[in-house]
């Protein structure tokens, strides 16, 4: 007999010994060995799906996989799946995963997840169990599972994800044959009484930035956020406590690393974990009162509204985040179809007394600016001028939405004014040219102010001009915005008073006066204002660069198309990591911003002026924005 005739077994052994060669030096020859003649029963294949691939990669080469449910897209966001697994059994999509890293495994899958009937054969000759079962569904098979564990001397693993915090608990019942070590009760489980049968997790281990979304979850219901990086590291976390328990060695009971607070400076990683006590009485709180109140009953609230029709709804969600003056959001959508949306202005969101009565239009033009970004189409400007009450200023009719829709959400998103300092470092030429193009395509001149010389140059002349500008009452628009955010309703949708400015102590004296009863007196007001200036051409100083758009400036629709152009450079610059502000601020005036040396006229006008650069920090706060619905009308 020709045994060379029949080569596969040698390759299988020769592709398996080189698929874990670099694993030797890390771990050794013998845990090797313990790792290949293992035999691991992972029950729940939804997070606990996320230990097998690190398994298979280290050697193990028999896995028992037990699951009931499917892939859903919400999955894809953590679990060990992709978009086309959508639909299919968890068990059987890892089973193949496992057999395309190691062709020789051997999987046996339970697609209808443990039972009471399956459990001691899916234990029978398992070296390690991953309990991944959710106690919500299945607790007395979860109970069970551990009690026959327990009982056979098999080492249970249980991994739980709290926002950032992947945390591991090791059940080595070979030296504690107690199912989860005395602390959940079996009639705990059997009676589904969740929050006493989850004790065994404890108390101290929750980081503070997860436990108040735990309160809100467990005090008005809802399911429990999951992210990626977490369900990886708890997948890293227990395919070592795997081996270990392998290698009968002794472990800690309780695994864990705080993702976020591991990243945070020293000092912010402190305090993260100081603020723990607190949030955790104040969930325990919360969980006291939803125990005694029990089940709640949802609200009895205005009947649901129309649903918006799918690529509108992407769009004009893109299109609420749109900045204006004030966060006053001037806009109204009036749906004419399921593609096509009428923009025009809401003025009754618009102060009457702002510096600039028509400056709306601008703001509609970076809604509009949004709505572009995100989707193709057509965009059909009405040819009137406003007048009317039923004026509109066009309507956009949406083809379809732009093949990297997910990014230029995300930018979109991302988007904000950043005020404090930004790095020098000059703008990359791509995105300088992108820049240019997106106003050349909208014939309008672009002046870009760079280097230490000319924004020094530019500071110097912002401050002369604030020196030389005469009082300004502002006390009216100081009155509307101070009544606007009186509501809760109004600081729902448009923020408080204070939200508008921030950073320096300048700004924030501001915004005290501005949220006080009155006006600052003229004086004081004048002190203000070049304090603001200072504060102003400091932030010119530190910058990359100081972009200013010019063109005409005639009517709403050079204004709408200002508007446009300004959303799409500042999203550009979004797009390429840089941050920008917008230098006229939220109390300017026409022809307000920084010299530039250019002689102004009716087409060649300052639209807008960014500084630009990279950010160093983080925006305080989202700016709020109304719901979309609160500024949609249907008239189709």
């Amino acid at each position: 007999m020709d045994l060379d005739a029949y080569p596969a077994d040698i390759g299988v052994v020769a592709a398996g010994a080189e698929a874990v060669s670099r694993n030797l030096g890390i771990i050794n020859e013998r845990e090797q060995a313990a790792l290949r003649a293992a035999t691991v029963l992972v029950a729940g294949c939804g997070g606990g799906g996320a230990v097998v691939e690190p398994l298979a990669r280290l050697g193990v080469a028999r896995f028992r996989l037990a699951d009931p449910d499917r892939f859903d897209v919400s999955n894809l966001n953590r679990q060990a799946c992709v978009l086309a697994d959508a639909g299919l059994p968890k068990p059987e999509v890892l089973a193949h995963r496992v057999r395309a890293i190691n062709p020789s495994a051997e999987v046996t899958t339970y697609v209808e997840g443990l039972t009471l009937e399956n459990l001691d054969e899916a234990l029978d000759g398992v070296h390690v169990v991953f309990d991944g079962i959710d106690p919500e569904m299945s607790a007395w098979v979860k109970y069970q599972l551990h009690e026959r564990a327990a009982q056979r001397g098999i080492p249970v693993v249980s991994g739980m994800d709290f926002g950032g915090k992947p945390t591991v608990y090791v059940f080595d019942y070979r030296r504690n044959p107690v199912p989860f070590y005395g602390t959940a009760t079996a009639e705990a489980h059997r009676e589904k009484r969740l929050w006493e049968s989850m004790r065994w997790v404890g108390r101290t281990h929750f980081p503070s930035d997860f436990l108040p979304v735990m309160a809100d979850r467990y005090s008005n219901g809802g399911t429990f956020p999951q992210i990626t990086y977490c369900v990886a590291g708890l997948a890293a976390l227990s395919s070592r406590t795997v081996l270990d328990l392998l290698m009968n060695r002794r472990t800690r009971h309780v695994i864990t690393v705080d993702l976020h607070a591991a990243v945070m400076p020293h000092s912010a990683a402190v305090a993260h974990r100081a603020r723990m006590p607190l949030e955790l009485l104040r969930t325990l709180r919360a969980v006291r009162t939803a125990a005694r109140r029990g089940p709640r009953r949802p609200p009895a609230g205005p009947p649901p509204q129309r649903p918006l029709p799918e690529r509108l709804a992407t769009v004009l969600d893109g299109a609420r985040l749109a900045p204006s003056p004030y966060n006053t959001q001037p806009w109204r959508f009036e749906l004419l179809d399921d593609r096509t949306v009428q923009l025009a202005p809401d003025l009754g969101r618009w102060p009457a007394a702002a510096p600039d009565p028509g400056g709306w239009a601008e703001s509609l033009g970076c809604a509009l600016g949004a709505m572009s970004y995100l989707a193709h189409g057509e965009w059909e400007a009405h040819a009137a001028e406003p007048g009317e009450a039923d004026w509109f200023a066009g309507r956009f009719h949406c083809d379809r939405l732009r093949g990297e829709v997910l990014a230029r959400q995300g930018a979109v998103g991302l988007r904000a004014t950043h005020r404090d300092d930004l790095l020098r470092t000059p703008l990359d030429g791509t995105t300088a040219k992108r820049i240019e193009l997106v106003c050349v395509e909208r014939n309008l001149t672009l002046e870009t102010v760079t280097g230490a010389g000319a924004l020094d140059r530019l500071a110097r002349t912002e401050l002369d001009a604030a020196a030389a500008a005469g009082p300004v009452d502002d006390a009216e628009l100081w009155a509307w915005l101070r009544e606007r955010g009186r509501t809760e309703d109004g600081r729902r949708s448009f923020g408080h008073p204070h939200d508008l400015l921030g950073g320096p102590p300048a700004a924030r004296y501001l915004t005290r006066a501005l949220a006080g009863t009155a006006a600052p007196r003229p004086a004081v007001a004048r002190r203000l204002a070049l304090t603001a200036a200072r504060d102003r051409a400091h932030k010119l100083r530190n910058c990359a660069a100081v972009l200013t758009l010019r063109g005409p400036r005639r009517t709403v629709a050079d204004r709408l198309d200002a508007g446009a152009a300004l959303m799409h450079v500042w999203l550009t610059l979004t797009e390429a990591g840089y941050a920008a502000q917008p230098l006229w601020g939220e109390f300017s005036r026409p022809g307000a911003g920084p010299a530039t040396g250019a002689v102004p006229n009716r087409d060649g006008e300052v639209l807008a002026v960014l500084r630009t650069g990279r950010a160093t920090t983080t925006p305080l706060r989202q700016v709020t924005r109304c719901p979309v619905g609160a500024s949609v009308r249907w008239t189709g």
